[in-house]
């Protein structure tokens, strides 16, 4: 037993040092490890203690382990992230009106940041995105369009962190609610007032207008957990 605690602080000790050397600067995104032989020799631990740190980190998404190329820092956190989540998910038991209400959060500050940040690109694009909208019949059109819809606006917030959280949301959305979505495009009466609201929404926006952007973001939300509930 006394085995297998010493070992687990070594493990731990590795990945706080790199940790470390992320946080200081001396890592960063892309860069090449040294050789799990130099970092034994540098640790002074077993090559078997490098490799279950570098396990660990690549799970974490830490760390990018390429064959016959050598390890990475990745920095890329979206599986590891998307995964715990969804696990988080199943095991609390989260129900369709609580991941919308935590999308709701984060859209409403994404939009509020896209009022002063949005490029003129961007507004184009969301005027293009709503027209193709107003005409579109397909249900998976309508959809895809309604997604990169709300993506254009978490871009525009310029916050890196509120969109990596947004794409992980909506893959967690895709697995439990997806069919939700479906259900409340497929709705003439739902895409109608969608409709109106997106054009709202994409309008503020153009005029940098902060309360009326908030107002939309408000009643798209509002239409979504009245259904929730009664459905």
């Amino acid at each position: 037993m006394e085995k297998n605690d010493s070992s687990k602080r070594t493990y731990e000790s590795i990945i706080d040092s790199i940790k470390t050397d992320i946080i200081t600067g001396k890592l960063a995104s892309g860069d090449k490890l040294p050789p799990e032989r130099d970092l034994a020799r540098q640790f002074g631990v077993s090559r078997t203690s490098i490799r279950e740190a570098l396990r660990t980190l690549e799970i974490l998404g830490v760390v990018s382990s390429i064959q016959g190329s050598g390890n990475f820092i990745a920095g890329n956190y979206t599986k590891s992230l998307t995964e715990s989540m969804s696990m988080m998910f199943l095991l609390q038991q989260f129900n369709s009106l609580q991941v919308s209400e935590l999308r709701e959060a984060l859209e409403t500050k994404a939009a509020l940041l896209a009022v002063e940040n949005i490029t003129d690109a961007q507004v184009q694009r969301l005027e293009e995105i709503v027209r193709e909208m107003s005409v579109t019949e397909n249900e998976e059109k309508n959809v895809a369009l309604d997604k990169e819809l709300h993506y254009t606006i978490a871009a525009a917030s310029q916050n890196s962190i509120i969109l990596q959280i947004l794409n992980i949301l909506e893959e967690l959305i895709n697995i439990y609610i997806k069919d939700r979505r479906k259900e409340i495009l497929s709705n003439k009466d739902n895409v109608s007032r969608l409709q109106k609201i997106h054009e709202k929404i994409v309008y503020s926006l153009k005029n940098r207008d902060s309360q009326a952007t908030h107002e939309a973001i408000m009643q798209h939300f509002g239409i979504i957990a009245e259904y929730i509930r009664h459905n």
